[in-house]
């Protein structure tokens, strides 16, 4: 009968096992094997206790062996098991936290021009496909709003965010406005929603609709009237992404058909931005890896992600795509530090 201890010893045996395989993939993108792991890794057991232990690891869902004299591959639970023991979070290189910090001293404070390069900066440091989703104007304080005449009853509305987001759209009216009655009811508009986010914008001009006090002249009534049909139509967030011809160094890629498959969920970005958008709403790092995600789309590749805010209030969220056999002790820590790097650039310039 084995021991309480001697089967805790298997165990731990076994963990650094499974983390040895799956740091040896990472490295090298080809099957591991036993002589391999003990040559290059000192878990104090022969190469035949190896073999077996990895055989239990295969029956247990976490290694594959594609052929009979082939080494294993770690499965998407290995690599699960390896992101989960690698916390507490790895810590980012002195010379990544360098170049991140050089990147925004030097950049310039247009909002959508910081957001551009921060998928580039991402995608130079990790050699992978990234994504900044820049924030959705709902979530974003607006500034200021301007309706501009067009032609005979046509008006363009123009939501500004604080960010420098810019949400507009040609609205029909009811009857004609001078450039000066437009300028007016973009002034009585601005008193109460400048601050607000739009959904903020959007709640409150419900009510003020729905109350129809006596007091509103027909400038006012006609300012929300259009200020709400505005609001109603948001636009979905826009997402940049940068890296897809890197990605085009990883082994994985050189298989046509996972390749056509990375470049269609960057083209698409659809998937990539539902994603980002559940980053945005949990407020913190998230690790997807293959099949766990549940669009399947995604499920060829592991998806690194974290929001970015200004203050208290998540805006966005950036990613880094790539393979599942990711260097995850080096990404994470990247990704996570540039979203924060990210929301102290917003917070200082007001966004």
């Amino acid at each position: 009968m084995v021991s309480d201890g001697a089967q805790s010893e298997l165990a731990r045996r076994r963990d650094s096992l499974l983390m040895a395989a799956v740091r040896e993939f990472i490295d090298t993108a080809a099957p591991v094997g036993s002589h391999q792991i003990v040559s290059r890794y000192r878990l104090g057991v022969r190469a035949a206790t190896v073999r077996n232990m990895m055989a239990d690891l295969e029956q247990a869902g976490y290694l594959h062996q594609p052929h009979t004299s082939a080494g294993r591959i770690p499965t998407d639970k290995a690599f699960r098991f390896y992101v989960d023991r690698l916390r507490p979070r790895p810590q980012i290189d002195f010379e990544d936290r360098a170049q991140i910090e050089l990147h925004y001293s030097a950049r310039s404070r247009d909002f959508n021009e910081v957001i551009r390069d921060t998928s580039r900066l991402l995608a130079l440091l990790t050699g992978q496909a990234a994504a900044v989703m820049a924030p959705r104007l709902e979530d974003a304080t607006i500034e200021q709003v301007n309706f501009v005449w067009l032609r005979n009853r046509q008006v363009l509305g123009v939501f500004t965010a604080a960010s420098g987001g810019v949400h507009n759209r040609v609205v029909e009216t009811e009857q004609s406005y001078s450039q000066e009655e437009l300028n007016r009811m973009a002034r009585y508009l601005n008193e109460s929603i400048h601050g607000r986010t739009l959904e903020e914008a959007r709640r409150w001009i419900e009510r003020e609709l729905r109350q129809q006090r006596a007091g509103y002249n027909r400038l006012a009534r006609a300012a929300l009237t259009l200020g709400g049909e505005i609001a109603q139509h948001a636009p979905p967030a826009e997402l940049y992404v940068e890296g897809g011809a890197k990605a085009l160094a990883q082994p994985e890629f050189s298989d046509p058909d996972k390749l056509r498959e990375l470049l269609r969920v960057l083209d698409d970005k659809t998937a990539l931005l539902n994603l980002l958008e559940q980053t945005v709403k949990s407020g913190k790092l998230v690790v997807s890896i293959g099949s766990e995600i549940a669009d399947v789309r995604l499920n060829a590749f592991s998806v690194i992600a974290a929001a970015y805010a200004s203050g208290p209030m998540p805006l966005g969220s950036l990613a880094v795509v790539g393979p599942v056999r990711m260097d995850y002790g080096r990404v994470i820590p990247l990704v996570d530090y540039t979203a924060r790097a990210l929301s102290r650039v917003l917070e200082h310039s007001g966004a």
